[in-house]
């Protein structure tokens, strides 16, 4: 069967009807800033949950699939943006400093 979503990236949830929302989305465009807004929140919730379960010691093999889906959009997201930005370690810095702190208060 053949996934209906395919070359589609999710833009959020419908606050009316509570369906997820998808879109073909041209590189740079709104709807790619949307894209990558919502893979980042998407992400970061994943994370959280994924979290709480570990750190009850409970099984969070169930959540691999979903882990793995929001990793790959993730790499994908960051590599966009990291070919669009000048390599200047001072830009860097301050922002993986702040990623480092973030997923340390996630633990």
């Amino acid at each position: 069967m053949q996934n209906p979503t395919a070359g589609m990236r999710a833009l959020g949830i419908d606050p009316l009807s509570g369906k997820q929302l998808f879109a073909v989305t041209e590189p740079g465009s709104r709807l790619d800033a949307m894209a990558d807004g919502h893979a980042i929140k998407a992400a970061a919730a994943l994370v959280t949950v994924t979290g709480a379960i570990l750190e009850n010691g409970d099984d969070a093999s169930e959540l691999v699939p979903d882990l793995y889906s929001a990793l790959s959009e993730m790499v994908e997201v960051a590599a966009r943006h990291f070919e669009s930005t000048p390599l200047d370690s001072r830009v860097f810095g301050a922002a993986a400093r702040a990623l480092g702190e973030a997923l340390r208060g996630t633990r």
